[in-house]
């Protein structure tokens, strides 16, 4: 059995094409007869334009060849049965050549019609297919705020039928605690004056609140426009998640924070009396191999109140229990305050401690810039060998100064450069292991130095040496 729609198009072509034969053949016929009987060959030619323009919309630019037919059969039945001279038989082809324009010009318009008709669909298809199928909820919006058109995506997210959504009011599927907001908003968004995008609780058919982020876009040429519904209900429910952990870790870090500083305090508390009696004993005891004992546990047990005290200052740090207190004061003044405490343990390394300084008045924290120099000289001595050189420059930049810490040591892999001012992290050397640090001297300076409003950074070349700048404003602004 046949197909209903193709047995419909294949009568339609037959119909279509009975007419236009049987007016052909009419046309046929009363070129004859007035040419025959009455010998006029331009009376009934304006008839030839009817199956002329059926052929044009039917056929397109096949409606030439009844043109031309028609035409000759003119010329043919002008000759054979009028004798026309040669100024009427020229007319009369002249008449012929306006049949074929006007054939091919229907045609043409015809075909380019149909083209464009079918470059529509096509386009309208395209278009329905990306709005069914698009992965977000669409609905189109008249003016009064009822819905004419949703996607599949809606359907879902509402949980009713498109059919039962027509003419439903979308702000019917706002939670009520949010419809005024949405309301203000939408409004403001047909003015271009919102941004395109606003979050709020969509209520669907059970009930079951969902959170959303909806998109309103006017549609050109009309009345109407088009809403974007994402439904972030999952995203919102991590961003709580999210937000209770974070909520957790910090309570967890400030208990960590807590008991630290007590440790740390705890662990201060012995080492006075350690120290103070280990230099009693170092007076009292003669022999030398005691006293160079007692000298070892003095020097650990400052070793250790130097590491304490840094974790206490970072931990100051974390809970912003840091304060600067800016004076101005001369930068070389500083430096070479800092570079006389350190000349001792240079020198017992023979290292050559040298600086080059301007005169350079600058607002800062005295004793926090002392802490800056110390801690970066002191890393220097640490990793320079034997005979090594450590150099600290200063330079005058204007609205700050740019200090270096130079040095001869062993240097830093390049890997490593980004890190060393973190926490606790330090570079795998039989120096670092020997040395006893925590590292936590560089984290201080970056600290500090961040406090001041100034950067840190650090350059190396492993065999060479090391360098470490960081900037300083030489004024502090509203102080």
């Amino acid at each position: 059995m046949r197909d209903y729609r193709v047995i419909t198009e294949e009568d339609s072509l037959n119909y279509k094409f009975v007419i236009l034969v049987l007016l052909v053949l009419a046309c046929v016929a009363l070129s004859v007869y007035f040419s025959y009987y009455r010998s006029e060959a331009r009376v009934y030619t304006h008839v030839f334009y009817l199956p002329l323009i059926l052929a044009g919309v039917w056929y397109m630019k096949k409606a030439v060849y009844v043109a031309l037919f028609l035409g000759i059969t003119h010329i043919l039945t002008a000759v054979l049965f009028v004798h026309l001279p040669i100024e009427l038989l020229l007319e009369a082809m002249v008449r012929v050549g306006m049949f074929i324009a006007v054939a091919y010009a229907i045609g043409l318009v015809r075909e380019r019609f149909v083209r464009a008709q079918d470059n529509l669909q096509a386009a309208e298809e395209f278009y329905r297919v990306i709005f069914e199928y698009a992965l977000t909820a669409l609905c189109v919006i008249e003016r009064g705020g009822g819905i004419s058109l949703v996607n599949r995506e809606f359907e879902s997210l509402s949980g009713y039928k498109r059919e039962e959504l027509q003419g439903k009011k979308w702000l019917d599927f706002v939670a009520v605690e949010d419809r005024k907001k949405v309301m203000e908003y939408f409004k403001e968004r047909q003015k271009y004056l919102a941004p395109a995008c606003c979050a709020f609780k969509f209520r669907s058919r059970d009930g079951t609140i969902k959170y959303v982020n909806a998109c309103f876009e006017r549609i050109p040429a009309t009345k109407r426009c088009i809403a974007s519904l994402l439904d972030i209900t999952a995203l919102k429910e991590k961003e709580k998640e999210l937000r209770e952990t974070c909520e957790k870790l910090a309570e967890l870090d400030k208990m960590k924070r807590d008991f630290l500083n007590v440790a740390y305090h705890e662990m201060r508390s012995p080492l006075a009396p350690i120290v103070g009696y280990a230099s009693l004993l170092e007076r009292l005891i003669s022999d030398e191999r005691g006293r160079r004992y007692i000298v070892n546990i003095e020097r650990c047990a400052k070793e250790l109140e130097k590491m304490i005290n840094r974790m206490l200052e970072l931990a100051r740090i974390d809970g912003n229990k840091v304060e600067l207190t800016f004076c101005e004061f001369n930068i070389r003044d500083v430096v070479h305050e800092v570079i006389k405490s350190f000349e001792p343990e240079a020198g017992d390394k023979k290292l050559q401690l040298c600086s080059d300084v301007p005169d350079i008045m600058i607002q800062a924290d005295r004793p926090k810039v002392i802490a800056i120099f110390s801690n970066l000289i002191s890393n220097a001595i640490k990793y320079t060998p034997e005979g090594g050189r450590i150099e600290v420059m200063v330079e005058d930049r204007g609205k700050d100064i740019c200090a270096c810490v130079s040095d001869t040591g062993i240097g830093i892999p390049k890997e490593h450069l980004t890190k060393i001012f973190e926490r606790f992290y330090m570079v795998d050397t039989s120096l670092t292991r020997k040395s006893g640090s925590l590292g936590l001297g560089l984290s201080i300076v970056k600290e500090y130095v961040k406090l001041h409003g100034g950067v840190v950074w650090a350059t190396s070349e492993v065999g060479k040496g090391s360098k470490f700048y960081f900037t300083l404003p030489k004024e502090q602004k509203g102080r």
